[in-house]
């Protein structure tokens, strides 16, 4: 059985019960289909508000991305991220955690909330490893996803039995795809593939790319995938055909690249953003990556920008 509510904005701010100023949006519609609760959120005005939640039992949400506007701050302890949303981009909220952010408006947001119940439910009718939980990379992109959550956009505010059965579908399409792309299944799932998972690969990619500079060990990352710190990195490395210290090398040795090409930094300078040593470390892993130096590719890129303007 479905209810279905659309509520219109109102004069005073409470909150609902994801945590945002109701009064602020201008679309807030809520269907709940028992353990699967759809959302769609909208907010066209550049505007600051804090969410905040305290953690609770009510599973997963995911959210999917229909504008390109939205940005946010999210808090996670000392650790602080910047997210900025494109279309189709999405996010994970585990519940169980305490959630808060600060959200700077322009937002379009379909939204749904995954019970555990509906996990355990899936993970027996489509003879799936036990879930123990979602996650997806930081700045996650999704096209199907993207796809799926249009279409049920265009059809949460009608009403008829038809569309229930419509939107139903959709909502167990959205579930089983999220529970496969980006479940946690158990280590021995994992070993037997020999392999990562997709949701410890985009957790391992996000830890090593954050923490690595605070001085996180293989071991400690290995740890939070639930796996000894030897099989993390022959599963990394048959994952993403790197080792752990490999692909964090060419990450930074990208990001540096993009630096020394499009800002005036140093070199020093974009050495220490970038987490290497010192600038000769940057210079060694640059020409081994990169097949040129840094002075050399920053010098390419100036004339190539010349010759662009004339």
């Amino acid at each position: 059985m479905i209810s279905r509510v659309i509520s219109a904005p109102v004069a005073a701010t409470p909150k609902d019960n994801l945590g945002c100023v109701s009064s602020k949006l201008r679309k807030d519609i809520h269907v709940d289909s028992g353990d699967i609760t759809f959302y769609r959120k909208c907010m066209e005005e550049a505007d600051l508000s804090r969410v905040t939640m305290p953690a609770c039992e009510r599973g997963f949400l995911t959210g999917i991305s229909l504008g390109h506007a939205h940005r946010r701050k999210i808090f996670t302890g000392a650790r602080t991220l910047d997210r900025h949303f494109d279309t189709d981009s999405i996010y994970i909220r585990d519940f169980s955690e305490d959630y808060q952010a600060d959200m700077y408006g322009n937002f379009d947001f379909v939204l749904i909330e995954l019970s555990r119940p509906f996990l355990d439910r899936l993970a027996d009718e489509q003879d799936l490893p036990a879930i123990s939980g979602l996650t997806c990379d930081v700045q996650q992109k999704d096209a199907v996803l993207g796809h799926l959550a249009r279409a049920l956009a265009a059809n949460l505010e009608l009403a008829g039995s038809i569309n229930t059965l419509f939107v139903e579908q959709i909502g167990l399409a959205i579930g089983s795809h999220v529970a496969r792309q980006y479940g946690s299944f158990n280590a021995a799932n994992e070993r037997a593939k020999g392999a990562l998972s997709a949701a410890n690969e985009a957790r391992a990619k996000e830890l090593l790319l954050e923490r690595s500079r605070d001085g996180v060990s293989i071991a400690d990352i290995a740890r939070e995938c639930n796996l000894s710190r030897g099989y993390f990195i022959r599963a990394f490395s048959k994952s993403t055909g790197r080792t752990p210290h490999q692909w964090l090398l060419e990450q930074r040795t990208d990001e540096a690249r993009q630096l020394v090409e499009r800002t005036d930094m140093t070199l020093s300078e974009i050495a220490a953003q970038c987490g290497f040593a010192d600038q000769s470390h940057l210079s060694r892993v640059f020409l081994k990556l990169v097949g040129v130096s840094p002075g050399a590719w920053r010098r390419h890129a100036l004339r190539a920008a010349l010759s662009r303007q004339d």
